[in-house]
């Protein structure tokens, strides 16, 4: 990951990443001095409203500054980006339905492993941290109610999964996050196994090319819908 960001002589546009905070460890890497990085609480993912309002507040604010581009570190996300109306800078999306897509490096890697095992939690160092486990859902319940009910609760909701996952990517010592992960299988009587992840795509985001891995919507053009990423 050494050498330069933009291998041209021109001079690289100034950019804006809005990202979801579970991808902070994978996008560090590639960040530089001509981008600003903002990063988004994982929980705006739990209502469409939410995240969509959030976003859109922050692309609003970019308008009035001069960014070339405003980059996305978001997937469609449950459609929470859908309605995202572009400022006077084009939107870069990747053109993923699930963010996990980004994690192991294509929509092609991710719905390989859909298919292979289609009741999977994926977990990775950021969600541990800054997202969302059964374990931490587990912690949320017992505050409400007793732990035999908060169990109940929890493996009712998660009965479909037959499989936690967790995504190398390759950065920091996997080992601190393995005990966890496991932990979390142990908890749901489910497989546990270790996925080979990928930076590519997040490299690309940051770096390009924006190719047909992305969505480059208009300057001022119509807001992000469903079809576009079709």
């Amino acid at each position: 990951m050494s050498g330069k960001y933009f291998p041209t002589d021109q001079v690289s546009p100034k950019l804006l990443l809005l990202a979801c905070a579970v991808r902070e460890p994978e996008i560090r890497p590639f960040l530089h001095g001509r981008v600003d990085g903002i990063f988004l609480d994982y929980g705006l993912h739990r209502t469409r409203e939410n995240m969509s309002q959030a976003l859109q507040v922050e692309i609003d604010r970019a308008a009035e500054r001069d960014y070339e581009n405003i980059l996305l570190g978001y997937g469609l996300c449950r459609n929470g980006i859908l309605g995202l109306q572009p400022p006077k800078q084009p939107l870069i999306v990747p053109r993923v339905h699930d963010c996990i897509s980004l994690f192991l490096g294509s929509s092609g890697a991710y719905q390989q492993q859909t298919a292979q095992q289609p009741g999977t939690y994926y977990l990775t160092s950021g969600w541990i941290e800054k997202g969302q486990t059964p374990l931490s859902k587990l912690e949320d319940y017992s505050r409400s109610y007793d732990p035999e009910t908060a169990i109940w609760i929890l493996k009712e909701e998660m009965r479909h999964y037959a499989r936690i996952a967790l995504i190398d990517t390759g950065l920091g010592d996997l080992r601190s996050y393995r005990s966890y992960a496991q932990q979390n299988a142990e908890l749901l009587g489910i497989h546990y196994e270790e996925l080979k992840g990928s930076l590519s795509y997040f490299q690309k985001l940051l770096w390009g090319p924006w190719d047909e891995d992305f969505l480059v919507s208009e300057r001022g053009g119509r807001a992000l819908a469903l079809e576009m990423f079709l």
